[in-house]
């Protein structure tokens, strides 16, 4: 008998109301056979079931459709076809094994013959290495995972978008920028998470970047973007074949601590050759996977908090409503997600792709949502506008600021039961590595002709600019002048003067910065036309809509002439 997590009743009615836990998958699967095995602790971390070794109960396991659970011994049973992934969602209480890349080992690959090179009856070149053949179906596919003993409801999580090397070269800017700092997980987090664009077309570097990320010490999840497909394929189904031959699966759950997180795959290929109306894919959630998501949600609690990972956002508002909006890409069936999520009180949404701009929209009535609001948070990127961007700094590490002014950086991801309060960490590390903000004159002074840094004459309407990194519209900035009463700044969606003046400095060079664009984290304030020459200083404090609190300071000299 295959049982079901323990949930509140009325719970489990609703979600079986709109889908049965059972349903039939995609009617095009041919030949499924029979998978079973046992999801067992490995008390001995030894990578293989001990007689001694009890299964483990209630586990989910899924073949990327259907959502099956372990029984009181942990066996299980599911229908699985070939080329499709068998993977377990963990517990909460529970750590799974890792490879030697620290990357978790939840999943088992069905492919009896390999990736096919006839697909639709098209004979396909593959670029880059795909999966290899793994013979036929095992007689029992078991599971190993591990004690947890530090299950509780805080922690903490790496979160990185894009970290997107093409090159060698841009390979060792990441190293320097990213893995460097992070060695040993200085920061003690529990995982990291990448939403994506983990290469940059180049997939014959997944290898040496895996081999990096793991120098931090942590498991790191991951999933695909627009830029980690194989470009060859036919079709949608067949378009991640070699990021599934190190990665797994291209969508999947797991818990920690009292949240659920799901990574999914909203990149829809449109198949070589082929264009939707707007390029050659799109956001997009498949069939199959959002009923994989209706089952894999069916048994979760309404009261955890739900983290959904994606590569491309769920939403394009940049400004969140201000007028006029900035608007970046999204997920064109975010409303069908909508339906799905509707019972639950607590979520976030990851997403990364936009390397103009970092934002987070409050999902709400606007959206067609009734629930409790929520943010989907568009990240800053690893790579920022791109490893190709900006000035080498000494290092040999180019800037790659954003084009609304946003360093690039990760993210801390403080969990606390069913809260979360991202912390942006720009890059590059050293004295500077705390301050979140920059300070800017708008237009700047009128330096004499043997020139000066933020020295000279004022002009008229001159205005205080902060870009407070990775802010948004609920956060809230205040400026001290001189030592007087801190006045609060007025939100603005415009792009960055800062960005607009290195970049006329470097178009057209090797070292140019991409163009300005509209930002979503600008707070401005008017400076008075008549302040007296000499020096001036400014203290800007920011507090955002989690309660974390920035301060940064500024100074400037008016010239007597």
């Amino acid at each position: 008998m295959i049982r079901r997590q323990c949930i509140p009743i009325a719970a489990l009615l609703l979600s079986l109301s709109s889908t049965d836990l059972l349903a039939q998958c995609d009617p095009e699967r041919a030949g499924a056979e029979n998978a079973r095995g046992t999801v067992y602790l490995d008390g001995n971390a030894n990578g293989s079931r001990d007689p001694a070794e009890s299964g483990v109960a209630d586990v989910a396991v899924s073949n990327g459709c259907r959502v099956v659970y372990t029984d009181d011994e942990g066996h299980y049973e599911i229908d699985l076809a070939a080329t499709e992934i068998l993977f377990i969602s963990k517990p909460a209480a529970y750590r799974l094994p890792l490879d030697e890349q620290n990357i978790p080992r939840f999943y088992y690959r069905y492919y009896p013959r390999g990736t096919p090179d006839v697909i639709d009856g098209t004979s396909v070149q593959w670029l880059f290495p795909v999966v290899e053949a793994s013979g036929p179906l095992p007689d029992s596919i078991d599971f190993a995972l591990l004690n947890d003993t530090d299950a509780g409801g805080q922690f903490l999580a790496h979160g990185f978008a894009d970290t997107q090397a093409r090159f060698e070269l841009s390979q060792d800017m990441l190293r320097e920028d990213l893995i460097n700092p992070l060695i040993d997980n200085p920061y003690g987090v529990r995982f990291g998470l990448t939403v994506g664009d983990v290469a940059n077309d180049n997939l014959a570097i997944y290898d040496r970047h895996k081999r990096m990320m793991a120098l931090m010490d942590i498991p790191q999840w991951y999933l695909p973007g627009n830029h980690d497909m194989n470009f060859a394929s036919p079709n949608a189904r067949f378009a991640n074949e070699t990021y599934k031959s190190h990665f797994g699966p291209t969508y999947y759950s797991f818990d920690q601590g009292n949240v659920h997180f799901v990574a999914l795959n909203n990149v829809e290929y449109a198949g070589a050759g082929q264009e939707f109306s707007d390029g050659r894919y799109r956001g997009y959630l498949s069939a199959t996977q959002l009923r994989w998501l209706e089952n894999d949600l069916a048994s979760v609690p309404e009261q955890k908090l739900l983290v959904i990972a994606t590569h491309i956002p769920l939403v394009a508002e940049a400004s969140d409503g201000v007028s006029p909006p900035a608007t970046g890409p999204d997920t064109e069936n975010f409303a069908e997600l909508l339906r799905i999520l509707e019972r639950f009180d607590n979520i976030y949404g990851l997403a990364g792709h936009d390397t103009s701009n970092s934002w987070k929209v409050e999902v709400n009535h606007s959206h067609g949502w009734n629930g409790q609001p929520w943010i989907a948070h568009t990240l800053a990127e690893v790579r920022g506008n791109g490893w190709t961007r900006g000035p080498a700094d000494l290092r040999g590490v180019r800037d790659a600021m954003m084009e609304d002014g946003n360093p690039n950086g990760f993210y801390v991801l403080k969990f606390d039961d069913t809260d979360l309060v991202p912390e942006f960490i720009p890059f590059p590390f050293g004295p500077d590595a705390a301050r979140r903000l920059r300070i800017t004159l708008d237009p700047p002074l009128l330096t004499s002709t043997q020139g000066g840094v933020n020295r000279g004459t004022l002009q008229a309407d001159t205005r205080l600019v902060v870009n407070l990194f990775d802010g948004g519209v609920r956060d809230r900035v205040w400026m001290s002048l001189d030592g007087g009463e801190a006045v609060a700044m007025d939100y603005s969606v415009r792009t960055d003067p800062f960005v607009e003046r290195v970049h006329r400095r470097f178009v057209e060079t090797e070292n140019a910065f991409g163009r300005a664009t509209r930002s979503s984290h600008i707070w401005e304030l008017p400076l008075a036309n008549d302040l007296a020459p000499g020096l001036h200083h400014v203290v800007v404090t920011s507090e955002d809509e989690f309660g974390q609190r920035q301060r940064g300071t500024f100074s400037f000299e008016l010239r007597a002439d």
